[in-house]
């Protein structure tokens, strides 16, 4: 069985010609499978299957980062180096990803993609060698371009100031066009969560969004939509009937009970996830706004200033004259 090994990582040495020392890890730690590498684990494929190992992007085949040029074990890590194609444009934009966390304090993550090839007779848990095919630098960015709003929920104060400095440095990076668009998206989300201004996250694939710019379905709305459904369920002619008798009575119940239960549509209407057409309630709020935060947009006229933010459409502006 096939499968990606992801443990801590730490990003040893990064230099301007894109040669990368990631140190993995895995060495005697149990993993999210529940194996643990035992020490010479991967000594017999780094020595044999060495050569046929490849450097990917979020583990992706169709996207080549770099070639690697030594694996080893050391100090209880798996070491992997690697030289980075700065040539292509993924190679280009993740050696500035790399810069980019590195400057504030942090590491983009890394996995490898192995296959157990024997394990300890006492102990299964215990892989004492593996195969390893591939492995991988973890940044989302092919999966999920809100990579910078992940922990958005849990930051707040100073956090957050050093989460949207981060992002801001980024427009200086050598990104293309189209990452410094969805830069900018997620600043402007940022920007409204703080404000208050209903910005939601998808429970299911993390996506972040203005709840109010899509279509509300209402608990009303859904009800007539059930009702509707009913109506195609028996035969045409009798729906009809039956719908016409139950209609007004449904619709002047059910709004009897939203007048008397405001909070009945924060639980009850939703809108869409635009990425994955999840459910997304107005109670999946990104960032609860603070009281400061409410009087300040009162005293403003419902502006907040974020410094730097109106460069980014200038710089987008004029990557693209170019």
């Amino acid at each position: 069985m096939y499968s990606n090994l992801k443990c801590k990582t730490k990003t040893n040495d990064v230099d301007e010609k894109g040669i990368v020392t990631v140190a993995v890890n895995g060495i005697g730690i149990e993993d999210a499978q529940g194996d643990i590498s035992a020490k010479g684990s991967f000594n017999k494929t780094l020595k044999e299957n060495f050569v046929r190992a490849k450097w990917f992007l979020n583990h992706d085949e169709k996207q080549l980062l770099g070639c690697p040029i030594e694996g080893r074990e050391e100090d209880g890590n798996l070491v992997m180096v690697g030289a980075i194609n700065l040539k292509k444009q993924i190679g280009a934009e993740t050696l500035e990803d790399y810069k980019l966390f590195a400057e504030h304090g942090k590491t983009l993550e890394h996995s490898v993609g192995v296959k157990a090839i024997k394990r300890d007779e006492k102990n299964k848990a215990i892989v004492k060698e593996w195969f390893l095919g591939e492995y991988s630098t973890l940044t989302h960015w092919g999966a999920n371009h809100q990579t910078f709003l992940m922990d958005i929920k849990s930051l707040s104060g100073n956090g957050l100031s050093q989460h949207i400095e981060m992002m801001r440095k980024a427009l200086s990076g050598k990104y293309s066009d189209k990452r410094l668009r969805v830069l900018e998206d997620n600043l402007n989300i940022i920007q409204k969560a703080i404000l208050g201004d209903g910005v939601v996250q998808c429970p299911y694939c993390g996506r972040s969004f203005d709840y109010n710019s899509q279509h509300e379905l209402t608990f009303d709305s859904q009800v007539l939509e059930a009702a509707g459904e009913y109506a195609g369920w028996i035969a045409r002619d009798i729906a009809r009937q039956e719908m016409n008798k139950l209609k007004p009575e449904i619709q002047e119940q059910v709004l009897g009970i939203i007048n008397q239960v405001k909070s009945l549509s924060d639980i009850t209407s939703y809108v869409r996830c635009p990425g994955c057409y999840t459910r997304v309630y107005r109670s999946n709020v990104l960032i609860e706004p603070s009281e400061d935060t409410q009087q300040k947009q009162s005293r403003q006229g419902d502006t907040l200033d974020l410094k730097g933010l109106g460069d980014i459409s200038v710089k987008i502006k004029k990557q693209e004259e170019r």
